[in-house]
Order: structure tokens, then C-alpha cells, then sequence
């Protein structure tokens, strides 16, 4: 791992060649605009770098979502349809319950269609849609702080832990988290310029963000309210304006309304060969609530500040001894949150938009709806950390104001610390998330089914064991069309696929003339060693077959 001390060397000096220069003046945070196009075309080498490097291995694919969306995408691209036959479903179902946001899925399907199905082709829209987000928001906060400020923000988005790790996989919740960044910053931009077709992109974007996750349903009328509001009372917004970024956002969100009459039982499912609003398989609605709020705020792990800041128990999500923005960061955020309020306050006073009145909207909005469900982790309310880093920009900023040695100690500490997360990442992060039953190694379970398929003499009972929804897994290896699915496939009484054709995914008991592919090596049925069976070793898949 010599090149992530090699970077963070060169870090060091390219920050104190910015930092010490006399081409840069402390008072007025002013970077010249040579040096500004020289650092900011690093820093997004750098995290395009980042979020590339050995992508398809980790984490390790597919998480037990991720499968299901690429699952459904590999269908989308190839018969139109998802993998219950469902011909371009607004949203998709998944396992049941509350069902998948459908915007990945597509994404996804698209760059399956161009780029032939792969783990690279289904965690690319996640790769793309983070590093374009990242830009949005730094040129945005360019025009609103200056050069320097954008440059802290394009530095905090290389290297914070939660920055780094969801831009690398496929999870359908994260996309909330770019999407939200184009819609505010599209907001501000038109907000800005009274232009009435930027309020339209403003509510055709907004309308977007509905289908990345469930969560907007609930926040982005909440953020609207408080913005709109605000801006008719110090007139700096027509009803003109506001019809044209509602009508887009209504238009968008009508098949949305539809999927919740539907799911809950007003009307009847709608599906046509063109569009279908599916009745989910088993619909359940998260409990909302204020006795959620309440238990969110007491001391201890289910605490909404302790699971976005320090560790939701998912290591996918955070990584416990770093935290998802690193402890030093919780200082500094406090301390932008206070600066944004005080600006906030200063804007208001003069009856003047403000990209901090956004901010402060945005974080709020966010909060009270995590705290609001009946389960908070970092997935879930992705879209806060985009108001964090700008309240740790606002914080750098003002350090950087009164100290340019304080700044310099200070990113060298952040240098140091994801020097040490780095190393982690990418040597101990997929040991330590092997034993999570919600991923699996797609390419290891490849080569076990394969090498089933010599070994099958076409009598025996295959059966998937282990990782959360191992018929998932199958389905992508053998690259099972969906009508064939379809066809072949039972249903246990709790809607849990358990046949597939020769295959099946739950064990009642042990039995001689049957085959064994057991994807987790520490769930192995106690009572299998009492029959002469060969096996063989396949990475993280372990084959139990008769002896020939």
C-alpha cells in the first residue's frame, strides 16, 4: 500500500505550496484561478481514482439489494421486463415489502445494454452519479464561497469515509444522496437567476430524486415547503415560478401516488406492456411516528446522531473505528453549523437568498424524517452528509481565515486519518464483512455451480444454502430469464422463493442423494458430516456432493 503514503506525501506539499505561497492571501480567501484549476483537476483524479480502484472486488458483490437490482436491471435490459414480469415497472419489487426504487435499476439497465452485464456495469451508475455530484455541489459552492471554499469541498468528498464508501456500490437508497445534490444546487441556480425554465429542470430534477428512494417522498416536500414559503415572504419568487417547478414535480409523481393508492388497496394494480404500477408482494409501511423521535434522541446505540456519526451496526454503511465523517470532523461540523445558522440569520435580516437557508433546510428536513421512522442508519439519510460537508467547508473556511498553520495542521490530520482508513479499506474491510450474510461473492459461487453442473447426474436436488436470499444469487449466475423463472419457480407461505427448477433454497433436512452449495462457511448443517459426501472449495463456497 506504498501509493497511499505516496499520496498523502504529496498531499502534504501540495497543500503547504497552496497554503504558504504568496500568491495566496489569507484575509479574503483568495485562490488564484490557475492554481484553482490545477488543484480542483487533481482532486477529481483523485476521488475518480478512488472510487474506481478494485471496485468490482470491493466491497464484495453483491450485497443482497444490489443483486436484486442488478438481477431485475439484467432483465429490464434484455426482455423489458423485471423478474416478475412486470414490463418497466415505476417501482420494482424485489423481495416484497416495501419493494426497490426504480431509477438505479434503470441506470443500471442502461449500462448493462452498452456495456454487457458485469459488476463494473452495475456499480458504474453509483461511480458516475457521485463523481458528477461532486462536482455540482463544489462549482455551486464556488459561486456562493469562492475558489477556495470549492476546493475544501471537492478535498472533503476525496476523503471522508462515507463520500468514499457509497459511491462504490449499487444500493438503490444511495442515490439519494447525488440526486438530492442536483436538485438543490438546480433549486439555488434557478432561485437565483428568476428564470422560469430553471424552475422547470428544478421540478423535472426534483421529480427524479421521487424515484431514487423512498425517503424523498416525505423529504422533499419538506424542503420545498420551507423554501418556498421563505422565498414568497421576502418576494424573491413568483407563483409564475413555483407553477413551473410544480408542474414537472406533479406530473413525475403521479405514477408515485398511484403505487400508494394501489398499495394500499384504494385501487386496482395498473400493468400494461409500456408501464406498470405493481402491487408489491407483500406491502408494509415503516411506523412514523413520534414515539420514534423520542427513542431516536435517548442515549445509546439507537441514538440518530450516534448511528449517522459514529456506527449504525452496518459495516457496509460505516466503519466503526473512523466513524463516517471521522471524529475529528464532529467539531468542525458543529462549529459550521453555527456559522451557517449565523449567515442564515444575517440573509434573513436582509430578506436575501441564501445557499445556507438550503443547507440548514436540507439538514433539518432530513433529520426529522430519519428520526421519524422506525429505523435510522446511514443509507437511509444519505442526503444529511450533504449538508454536513458544507457546514465542515464553512468550518475549514473559517480556520483557514484566522490561521493558515491551524488549517495546515488540520488537513494534515484529515490526510493522516484517511491514510489509515485507506489502509484498512483495502486490506481488512472484506475480511471483516465476509461473515455479513448480506454479501456474497458472485464470481466464487460462479465456479461452484459450475463445477456442479459436471458432477449433476440429473436426479439429485440442488440446494443454494446460506447468504440472505441465495436464490438471487443463482438466478445471476446462471443467468435464469425471467419467464423461465417464472415458470419453475415456488413460493413459500411468506412469499420467500424456495424452488427454482432443480434448485432449492431452504433446508429442512439433510439427505444422501442430493448436492450441497453452501454459501457461508459458517452456517454448515451440523448433520452433514454423518454421510459420505465429497466437497470441494470454491473461495468463499463450499461444494457437498454424493461420492461418484
Amino acid at each position: 500500500m506504498w501509493w497511499i503514503f505516496g499520496g498523502i506525501i504529496v498531499g502534504i506539499v501540495i497543500l503547504l505550496f497552496v497554503l504558504f505561497s504568496k500568491g495566496y492571501k489569507t484575509g479574503n480567501i483568495r485562490l488564484s484561478s490557475g492554481k484553482y484549476r490545477i488543484i480542483i483537476t487533481l482532486l477529481v483524479i483523485a476521488f475518480t481514482f478512488l472510487v474506481t480502484y478494485r471496485v468490482t472486488e470491493i466491497p464484495v458483490p453483491y450485497n443482497v439489494d444490489e443483486a436484486g437490482t442488478a438481477y431485475d436491471a439484467w432483465c429490464i435490459a434484455n426482455y423489458h421486463c423485471d423478474r416478475f414480469l412486470y414490463h418497466f415497472p415505476v417501482y420494482f419489487i424485489n423481495y416484497g415489502g416495501h419493494g426497490s426504487s426504480g431509477l438505479y435499476t434503470y441506470l443500471a439497465a442502461i449500462m448493462i445494454k452498452l456495456f454487457g452485464f458485469s459488476v463494473m456495469s452495475v456499480r458504474l451508475p453509483a461511480i458516475l452519479l457521485s463523481l458528477a455530484s461532486a462536482l455540482a455541489l463544489t462549482l455551486t459552492i464556488r459561486k456562493e464561497l469562492g475558489n477556495t471554499a470549492s476546493v475544501i469541498t471537492m478535498f472533503f468528498f476525496c476523503i471522508l469515509p462515507f463520500s468514499f464508501m457509497h459511491s462504490r456500490w449499487g444500493l438503490d437508497a444511495y442515490l439519494l444522496f447525488p440526486m438530492m445534490i442536483f436538485s438543490v444546487t438546480v433549486f439555488y441556480f434557478a432561485i437565483r437567476h428568476e428564470k422560469t425554465r430553471w424552475f422547470v429542470l428544478s421540478g423535472f430534477v426534483f421529480g427524479l430524486t421521487l424515484y431514487s428512494y423512498s425517503v424523498s417522498f416525505m423529504l422533499v416536500p419538506a424542503l420545498l415547503a420551507i423554501s418556498l414559503i421563505y422565498l414568497l415572504i421576502i418576494k424573491k419568487i413568483s407563483w409564475k415560478n413555483i407553477i413551473a417547478l410544480g408542474i414537472p414535480l406533479f406530473i413525475l409523481a403521479i405514477p408515485l401516488m398511484l403505487m400508494l393508492a394501489i398499495n394500499n388497496g384504494l385501487i386496482g394494480e395498473i400493468r400494461t406492456r409500456f408501464i406498470t404500477i405493481p402491487q408489491l408482494i407483500s406491502y408494509g409501511v415503516s411506523e412514523v411516528g413520534l414515539i420514534n423521535m423520542i427513542n431516536c434522541l435517548k442515549f445509546g446505540p439507537n441514538n440518530v446522531f450516534y448511528n449517522l456519526f459514529v456506527n449504525d451496526n452496518l459495516l457496509y454503511n460505516v466503519v466503526p473505528a473512523f466513524g463516517t465523517i471521522y471524529y475529528i470532523s464532529i467539531p468542525l461540523f458543529i462549529y459550521g453549523l453555527v456559522l451557517s445558522v449565523k449567515r442564515c440569520v444575517g440573509f434573513v435580516r436582509e430578506k436575501k437568498i441564501s445557499f445556507d437557508l438550503i443547507m440548514l433546510s436540507l439538514f433539518f428536513a432530513v433529520l426529522l424524517v430519519s428520526m421519524s421512522i422506525d429505523k435510522t442508519n446511514v443509507n437511509r439519510s444519505s442526503a444529511i452528509y450533504i449538508s454536513i460537508i458544507y457546514f465542515l467547508t464553512l468550518g475549514c473556511l473559517e480556520i483557514l481565515k484566522k490561521s493558515r498553520l491551524a488549517a495546515a495542521v488540520t488537513a494534515v490530520v484529515y490526510l493522516v486519518s484517511f491514510g489509515f482508513f485507506l489502509h484498512y479499506y483495502f486490506t481488512d474491510f472484506s475480511k471483516d464483512l465476509e461473515p455479513d450474510i448480506l454479501f456474497a461473492s458472485i464470481s466464487d459461487l460462479d465456479e461452484a455451480l459450475d463445477f456442479v453442473e459436471t458432477v449433476y447426474q440429473g436426479e439429485e436436488t440442488v440446494y443454494v444454502l446460506g447468504r440472505s436470499r441465495p436464490y438471487i444469487y443463482t438466478l445471476l449466475s446462471r443467468k435464469v430469464d425471467p419467464y423461465s423463472f417464472n415458470q419453475k419457480m415456488v413460493l413459500s407461505n411468506d412469499d420467500y422463493v424456495k424452488i427454482y427448477d432443480k434448485y432449492r433454497f431452504r433446508l429442512d433436512a439433510v439427505l444422501p442423494d442430493c448436492i450441497y452449495v453452501l454459501t457461508d462457511l459458517n452456517d454448515i448443517p451440523s448433520d452433514i458430516d454423518k454421510f459420505d459426501f465429497s466437497s470441494k472449495q470454491f473461495g468463499s463456497v463450499l461444494v457437498y456432493y454424493p461420492q461418484p
